[in-house]
């Protein structure tokens, strides 16, 4: 009776197990984790803004992201309409993979300091893939918001959202 009982649990368990793992094959072989971390960038004299980067306004900044999708973040401001900012994003993770993330919009909000504004993509940033890891990713940060130093020129700004990855196939 025993042997029955202990047999029949580890039926039970290797059936929950294989149950929970199989989670990336109920959602069409993806896996999606949620993300999150920070971005700190900084105006570049417009001299800097080369003509080929996009930037028919002259803003681009530079700057590192932290967190889960940490490396180098660049954006190119192609046009600004009233107090939004038309932005195109450029990332670079510090392990070489490059995040392709679709134009998006940055509303600013003014403060009682002239020089600072708060910032909000009210919309949300959407991932569109990239390379290495992000090879056929696809995801949405649907909390990026922060504030702007423009006597500094400094923007600081937090993000969080989810990105999804293809299962990787076995070679």
């Amino acid at each position: 009776m025993r042997t029955k009982t202990i047999a029949q649990m580890l039926m039970v368990s290797g059936f929950a197990a294989c149950f929970w793992n199989s989670h990336g094959l109920a959602a069409g072989g993806v896996h999606c984790q949620d993300i999150g971390g920070g971005i700190l960038t900084n105006f570049l004299d417009p001299t800097q803004c080369l003509s080929t980067s996009g930037s028919p306004v002259g803003l681009s900044t530079d700057g590192s992201a932290t967190g889960d999708l940490r490396g180098a973040v660049g954006v190119q401001v192609l046009a600004v309409n009233g107090n939004v900012l038309h932005n195109r994003h450029h990332w670079v993770t510090d392990s070489g993979d490059t995040i392709f993330v679709k134009d998006a919009f940055l509303t600013l909000f003014p403060t009682s300091d002239p020089n600072r504004d708060l910032g909000d993509y009210l919309d949300g940033i959407d991932i569109t893939g990239g390379t290495g890891r992000f090879d056929g990713a696809t995801g949405h940060l649907s909390s990026v918001f922060g504030a702007l130093d423009l006597k500094l020129g400094q923007v600081t700004l937090r993000y969080a959202g989810t990105v999804c990855f293809p299962t990787v196939k076995e070679p």
